[in-house]
């Protein structure tokens, strides 16, 4: 449990976590301390401080960048391929959710796979709703009830509104690891977990969600999906309040 103790130390300060948290967003980027310092508004030497204790505790990996003109090599920061979870006391669910996926591949139908997971999102959708008093008004309020949802899942979400569509955008794949194995699979449990979550909280204003561009899992930095939304007829936006 000193392992746990190191994780949670590092990520108690606010500033530590908040930088972690924007690496984290952007998987497939590099940043030099100059970048990290730049974005938070610190100095140089307290921006490396933070980097140097999170690669320290496993959460960043570093390589050079060497310029083409001499000089001393930068140091580029980006986030660790090995994945960190903590609790009290200790829990390890990664043999559990591998099997889990396996199982269901061999066992379950593609179309079973995405009712259930859809049903799964259906209900904690259901649950914010009952939690607010009702469904959220307006598309603006709708997309922040998906990413407070989202977020609690562990999905590291952004959720746009552009015109008549809510734009999803999932930045971490908390089944990265385990789905290596079942990629498609992994795909379609959030894919279909996501379209039951808006359609509980959106109603009858939404559409099918559909995933667009490329994935997580084939590379991507983050998947992207996209639900259509109808809008009542002489409402113009009222309903973005």
């Amino acid at each position: 449990m000193e392992r746990e103790h190191l994780l949670s130390a590092v990520l108690a300060d606010e500033t530590r976590f908040s930088i972690y948290r924007f690496i984290a967003e952007r998987p497939c980027e590099e940043f030099a301390v100059v970048d990290i310092a730049r974005r938070f508004g610190l100095h140089p030497n307290v921006a490396r401080m933070h980097l140097t204790k999170l690669e320290q505790a496993g959460f960043l990996a570093t390589g050079i960048r060497r310029s083409a003109l001499g000089g001393r090599p930068a140091r580029l920061y980006r986030l660790a391929g090995m994945v960190n979870t903590f609790a009290f006391p200790p829990r390890r669910y990664e043999l559990l959710a591998e099997l889990a996926l396996d199982i269901v591949a061999a066992a379950a139908a593609p179309d079973a796979v995405a009712r259930i997971c859809r049903e799964a999102g259906w209900r904690d959708g259901g649950k914010y709703v009952a939690e607010h008093g009702g469904r959220p008004r307006g598309i603006a309020r709708l997309a922040a009830a998906v990413r407070a949802v989202a977020e609690a899942q562990g999905l590291l979400p952004n959720v746009v509104v552009e015109e008549d569509e809510l734009n999803v955008e999932v930045r971490n794949c908390v089944f990265r690891e385990p789905g290596g194995r079942q990629p498609e699979l992994a795909c379609l449990i959030h894919r279909s977990y996501l379209a039951g979550l808006i359609g509980a909280l959106g109603g009858a204003a939404t559409r099918a969600v559909e995933a667009q561009g490329s994935s997580i899992r084939a590379g991507a930095d983050r998947c992207r999906l996209v639900c259509a939304l109808e809008r009542p007829a002489g409402r113009e936006d009222a309903a973005r309040a």
